[in-house]
């Protein structure tokens, strides 16, 4: 497990020391399933206007989910880490079909790369 640095405290500025919090769990999780859309070098696309579905491996349609212009989509339906593996399509708004990909059971998010 990782080390953590020695934290100041906002209320005296005194040092605490890392050993202290060794048995803090990660807060930041993602609740809901997420996909990120971005190019080759790692930078998101505007993709105002896109979006995405979301199926089962069987066809069974779960949701579709518009992407906001920071190249992000969110599932709301679609609890974290998923226990199943989805098929995930990217759309423009016309109905144009851009990607087409896999996505593994036991994930929180998904990149989209290109």
């Amino acid at each position: 497990m990782a080390i953590r640095p020695p934290q100041t405290l906002k209320s005296t500025g005194r040092k605490v020391p890392a050993s202290r919090y060794r048995n803090v769990s990660p807060t930041q999780t993602l609740t809901r399933f997420t996909v990120i859309w971005a190019n080759n070098n790692g930078v998101p696309f505007n993709t105002t206007g896109f979006f995405a579905t979301l199926r089962r491996l069987d066809g069974t349609f779960v949701q579709a989910a518009g992407f906001d212009s920071f190249g992000t989509a969110r599932f709301s339906r679609v609890r974290t880490p998923t226990n199943q593996a989805f098929t995930l399509r990217t759309f423009r708004d016309d109905g144009t079909l851009f990607r087409v990909r896999s996505v593994p059971a036991g994930v929180s998010s998904f990149v989209v790369i290109g």
